[in-house]
């Protein structure tokens, strides 16, 4: 799911300077991760996942189905577009495309294994840079 994330939001960098998605994503072991996501899902381990993202609404004190009916026309094309993209890949495909040598996960992990104070969040900067073809890449997207 956050690898799907990750490279719907490098789709949408490159149209726009701010993406369209709002959390950031880190660099984890295996790969890039937005953390409410990994939390919202990690129940379903590898099974499918069968019910929406919820969150803890504070205020009633009980999870709320994560809202989905504002996504605009035009980020709806570009979350299509990524996603018949890269869904035909495997998991494991889908780790290799975003550990890419010297991609945006690679450059922020090895920073952060180097000096752990460093933050492990990927800015939107060094992926869009990156998959606008800012940068010289090894794999074709």
């Amino acid at each position: 799911m956050n690898k799907l994330l990750f490279f719907i939001q490098a789709g949408a960098l490159r149209q726009s300077s701010e993406g369209f998605i709002r959390n950031h994503f880190e660099a984890w072991q295996f790969g890039p991760v937005i953390r409410p996501v990994f939390d919202a899902f990690k129940i379903h381990k590898e099974s499918p996942i069968t019910e929406p993202a919820q969150y803890l609404d504070y205020g009633l004190g009980k999870h709320i189905p994560v809202p989905y009916d504002d996504i605009r026309e035009d980020h709806l094309k570009i979350i299509v577009r990524e996603f018949e993209n890269y869904s035909r890949f495997t998991t494991g495909q889908l780790v290799s495309l975003s550990h890419e040598p010297n991609g945006p996960w690679d450059i922020v992990y090895r920073a952060h294994l180097a000096d752990p104070t460093l933050s492990p969040r990927i800015p939107n900067h060094l992926i869009r840079r990156h998959f606008a073809g800012e940068e010289k890449s090894t794999v074709r997207h």
